[in-house]
């Protein structure tokens, strides 16, 4: 006899969907700040920053399709406001969470880099869906 499982309902598989990614990624980001790192070689001037703009526009990204596609915020601006303004929140939590590290510093220029990777993904995906959007 075989075991048949039941299919996951909808409500599950969004989730799995679009809300896990953006707590594993969160789950992430963390444990990235908290290992206490140590850079003995810089690669460029300010690479830091570039990682943080990239980090945090990803980031963005998963929480927009998550927001657009499972709440009530179904338009793009909407999403794209509050997108912004978790992301830009958890980084500033992220970098209080960093003063606690040890070799890990907590830098205002970091937040202004999380806040622009997470406007420049916001900002891209609200023109993508003007462009697409029937």
């Amino acid at each position: 006899m075989r075991n048949e499982s039941k299919p996951d309902s909808p409500p599950v598989q969004s989730f799995i969907r679009y809300w896990l990614p953006v707590i594993a990624y969160a789950m992430l980001i963390l444990f990235i700040s908290s290992l206490p790192i140590r850079i003995r070689h810089i690669p460029f001037r300010h690479y830091d920053k570039a990682f943080h703009f990239i980090e945090y526009g990803i980031y963005a990204w998963l929480w927009f399709r998550a927001i657009r596609t499972t709440t009530e915020l179904s338009s793009s601006m909407r999403a794209g406001i509050a997108t912004f303004l978790i992301c830009t929140a958890f980084g500033v939590m992220d970098e209080l969470y960093q003063i606690y590290t040890p070799y890990r510093v907590s830098d205002i220029y970091d937040v202004a880099a999380d806040a622009s990777g997470s406007l420049t993904a916001v900002s891209l995906a609200i023109l993508r869906n003007f462009f697409t959007r029937p």
